[in-house]
């Protein structure tokens, strides 16, 4: 089998991981020794595929919700920057830095937005 058709293939049976992450909001996540962490939208893995980069076929991707990462990284954050003002304070600095939002209004967090309810049949 050719490079090419192989790459196809693999292509064609990544639609329905494709069909999934658009329908609900997911990105495709890797992880692997060699790669690292990757993390795609479908729109830019599919960019990547037309560039012949990271064409893995299923079993090498998880479907996941980039706001359940970003909801991580935002506590990942957030205990860094206690740990610098604790360490400030027992080297008894004033400086202190503090994580701020970019939107302090709560209906924007990710957990107070509406359901999609697009999917539930209506008469």
């Amino acid at each position: 089998m050719s490079q090419q058709v192989m790459e196809q293939a693999i292509l064609l049976s990544l639609e329905p991981l494709f069909e999934k992450a658009d329908a609900d909001g997911l990105w495709f996540y890797h992880h692997s020794k060699e790669a690292g962490e990757v993390w795609c939208s479908p729109k830019y893995l599919r960019l990547c595929h037309d560039k012949g980069r990271y064409i893995w076929g299923p079993d090498n991707w998880e479907l996941r919700s980039p706001l359940v990462y970003m909801k991580q990284l935002k506590y990942k954050a957030q205990e860094l920057v206690e740990e610098y003002n604790e360490m400030a304070e027992r080297m008894q600095l004033e400086e202190k830095i503090e994580l701020a939002s970019v939107s302090s209004n709560p209906a924007d967090l990710p957990e107070n937005m509406p359901q999609d309810d697009s999917r539930t049949e209506t008469a």
